[in-house]
């Protein structure tokens, strides 16, 4: 939400299949977040103490190789585990924003990698033996 991607010229924002991304995401994003500043905790997870991700559960972090987040992704991460929080970060190479959603243009071996992936996560957090 403080569209860091946006500052400085990021290729992702280029590469990303979101094609009007540079336009786009900032005006959705202040349309989304009204007044709020991006670099808000209140609506940025980069902005929280260490001490807000306390008692949160496992988190999942599924990026494309090619979305323009991926840096915001991966600081997420290093946050997540500065805070003790456990996650599992998964960037599949190759694929753009919001793969993991699905989508005709995602390869079937790679949906059933994700949905395994998502369910396997979901299973272990949960405790639960799916297979």
């Amino acid at each position: 939400m403080a569209l860091r991607s946006f500052e400085g010229g990021n290729a992702l924002v280029e590469t990303d299949y979101i094609i009007t991304a540079n336009t786009g995401v900032p005006l959705f994003a202040t349309r989304w977040i009204r007044d709020i500043d991006g670099a808000s905790h209140e609506v940025n997870p980069l902005y929280c103490k260490s001490s807000d991700f306390h008692g949160l559960p496992p988190q999942l972090i599924l990026v494309g190789g090619g979305d323009f987040v991926l840096p915001e992704c991966r600081e997420l991460s290093q946050r997540f585990t500065e805070a003790g929080l456990r996650h599992k970060m998964v960037v599949e190479w190759g694929e753009f924003h919001l793969y993991a959603l699905g989508s005709k243009w995602v390869d079937p071996r790679t949906r059933a990698k994700t949905e395994a992936t998502i369910f396997g996560w979901i299973a272990q957090a949960l405790k639960v033996n799916i297979y």
